[in-house]
């Protein structure tokens, strides 16, 4: 249960990719209903397009767990066995990409940093064990020192319950698939947004029913906030909200969350067009679409790579290079 960011396996708060130099060249994109993989097929060269699929989850694939997070079931695994004879795959590593509320993203503004790691590690440890609640047990939890907060020193720290983890990545290593690096799905595209924001921008991912808000500050994650919303209003007002947490360009009269460059998607998010309208109604740049078309054009796929989950997985891909 490492906490170190450059050796962890949840979360990807730096770019490139924390675990290694070089990521596994195949990835999959968890979601409720359905499971994803894109990588290269058999010995692709450079150039080669992409190979992406998707299979459906059964009804029921997961439960609630302790802290109520979700635990898959048998039907995760007969997705990978599905993908896994489709794509031609053997014993591979590869990267998994979870939906933001899979994992906790939690800020912790402190005073004053321990003197030693492992008296900061014992008390991220515990703060985070406090946002689950009762009832949580063993958490896998990445963190590291963001930047200077309101406080003094901020932290941010991923997490999710062992129990859940497990049931994520277990079905893998069984059909022969190592899990060598795991992520959130904002913490995967964010490496293809960084370079179209700029050291102090923002980025934010919509997908599903939650959205994600995730601030850069000099190249690095500053803060990252995601939230469930019943309409695009709410989430328009939980970025905002979100904005307020950072310092950055801006001020009184322009608020971070117009000053600053932005990129956001899926494009066809209803959380992404009330972005768009509320900051041309304020004479704000245009968000950076994410989005295939717009930047990656040159990537060659065969399958949906339309589609927002193949983005994601790109998002993996390129941190390899």
């Amino acid at each position: 249960m490492s906490t170190d960011l450059k050796s962890a396996v949840l979360g990807k708060l730096e770019t490139p990719g924390f675990l290694r130099k070089v990521r596994p060249p195949h990835v999959f994109v968890l979601e409720r209903e359905r499971l994803s993989y894109a990588g290269a097929r058999g010995r692709s060269k450079k150039g080669d397009p992409v190979v992406f699929s998707s299979r459906s989850l059964p009804p029921g694939t997961f439960r609630s767990g302790a802290g109520g997070a979700p635990v898959a079931g048998e039907g995760l695994a007969k997705a990978i066995a599905a993908l896994k004879e489709t794509n031609g795959l053997r014993s591979h590593s590869a990267t998994l990409i979870v939906p933001d509320d899979f994992v906790k993203a939690i800020a912790l503004d402190v005073p004053e940093l321990p003197a030693r790691t492992s008296e900061t590690e014992e008390m991220v440890r515990w703060k985070v064990g406090k946002a689950f609640g009762e009832g949580a047990h063993d958490l896998r939890i990445s963190w590291q020192v963001a930047a200077p907060g309101p406080a003094g020193n901020r932290i941010l720290a991923i997490a999710a319950s062992e129990e859940a983890v497990a049931s994520w990545e277990n079905p893998f290593l069984a059909a022969g698939i190592r899990i060598g690096a795991l992520e959130s799905a904002s913490l995967a595209v964010s490496t293809l947004a960084r370079g179209l924001v700029g050291p102090d921008g923002f980025v934010v991912w919509a997908g599903g029913d939650t959205a994600t808000t995730l601030f850069f500050k000099e190249g690095v994650v500053r803060f990252l906030r995601t939230r469930p919303f019943v309409d695009e209003i709410e989430a328009l007002q939980e970025i905002r909200l979100s904005a307020s947490f950072v310092d950055g360009p801006g001020g009184a009269d322009v608020p971070l969350d117009l000053a600053a460059s932005c990129a956001a998607g899926p494009a066809s998010s209803p959380v992404v067009r009330a972005l768009r309208a509320f900051r041309a109604e304020a004479g704000a740049a245009d968000p950076v679409e994410l989005s295939r078309a717009r930047i990656l054009s040159g990537m060659k796929v065969e399958g949906d790579g339309d589609d927002p989950a193949f983005l994601l997985a790109a998002g993996a891909l390129a941190a390899m290079e």
